[in-house]
């Protein structure tokens, strides 16, 4: 039996669980209540306990929030709730060059200042090591919940499957894993798309190009879905000769300009081309335009998102919405209690675009 004082022991046990990993930074510690009941101790021994934890560093105090544990030589950004910040969380994205990133990162930073959180920011270029390795370093920094972008060709990503598995606040936006269990909040993709089809079918277009990315994300996959709704809710047959996947890297590159341009050619009964985001639709516009086939008088071009070209239509997303619910749903795992939410946000078609002329 151990000569030391109860209080220490359970120190000890906790420090422990500190170093090993088992309790990281930025998680809380059970409570003096919890651990009296656990160890079978006075909540005056568990209050000891976690007063020698927190003059070790190991863990920091806020009156009215909890124990939580410190960073790396307790020298975390944790330090600073104690004089009334809440907490900080990990904002990743693959990039914030597309409008729709950039206002999403925008409204997403803004509500978490406006909450109480400090953010710490990772850009990955849409690249999954990258997205790993900022996981890692901001759990480091003793963040208290994420909100991730995941990379585009991404269906899976261990760090996030953790996340997942140890009930970590987190949440997903504009995409989800389908193979991992995370909260996340996406717009209606299948929905958007089918009313892109629906717009040019109702024009009498039947023709219709599919400009698309591979099958590697959600949002791919579920656009791909509604591009197939569309045509089978009608009883209309897809002919997938009209489908034009890009490549993985840049999009505007001369081998895709060459590749396309071929496509049109080969498939001159095209009458209408429906393309997966705006990168993609101002490409097709560009090569359209310059093989004579003027958008719309010749051609009709949908987008998803806003390619802001003149006569070409779009769905718009909201992405003020996806922020906050976002936003909610992280505060509530970070608060109250961590649950699962998958939320799909709705869309709506933008028609009589009347931007001027692009030089």
């Amino acid at each position: 039996m151990s000569s030391l004082p109860l209080y220490k022991q359970i120190q000890n046990q906790l420090r422990e669980q500190i170093l090993s990993g088992k309790l990281r930074p930025g998680d809380r510690v059970p409570s003096e209540k919890e651990l009296s009941h656990f160890f079978k101790v006075s909540q005056i021994t568990t209050k000891q306990a976690l007063a020698a934890l927190a003059d070790e560093n190991m863990v920091i105090r806020i009156k009215g929030k909890g124990t939580f544990v410190a960073g790396r030589n307790g020298t975390d950004l944790l330090h600073s709730m104690q004089s009334g910040l809440k907490g900080i969380v990990g904002i990743i994205f693959p990039s914030i060059h597309m409008p729709v990133e950039s206002l999403l990162f925008y409204y997403i930073q803004t509500l978490l200042h406006s909450r109480g959180y400090q953010t710490l920011i990772r850009v990955t270029d849409d690249r999954m090591d990258k997205e790993v390795e900022a996981i890692r370093m901001f759990r480091l920094f003793g963040v208290r919940g994420y909100i991730i972008f995941p990379a585009i060709d991404e269906n899976y990503n261990e760090e996030i499957l953790r996340l997942s598995l140890d009930k970590f606040p987190h949440v997903l936006v504009d995409r989800y894993l389908p193979n991992i269990t995370s909260s996340s909040v996406t717009s209606e993709n299948v929905g958007g798309t089918v009313l892109m089809l629906q717009h040019l079918l109702d024009a009498g277009c039947r023709n219709i190009a599919f400009l698309t990315q591979q099958d590697t994300n959600s949002n791919t996959h579920e656009r791909i879905a509604g591009f197939e709704k569309a045509y089978t809710d009608r009883d209309l047959p897809i002919d997938k000769k009209f489908w034009f996947f890009v490549g993985n890297g840049q999009r505007n590159d001369e081998v895709t300009i060459t590749r396309l341009k071929q496509f049109f050619m080969t498939h001159s009964e095209i009458e209408a081309v429906v393309a997966v985001d705006t990168i993609v639709a101002m490409l097709a516009y560009s090569v359209l335009q310059e093989m004579g086939l003027s958008v719309p008088n010749k051609i009709r071009l949908v987008s998803f998102d806003d390619p802001k070209l003149p006569f070409v239509p779009f769905i718009q997303q909201d992405t003020e919405s996806i922020a906050k619910k976002a936003v909610d749903i992280l505060i509530h795992q970070m608060e109250k209690s961590y649950s699962i939410e998958r939320v799909t946000i709705p869309v709506r078609l933008v028609d009589n675009v009347r931007y001027p002329m692009p030089e």
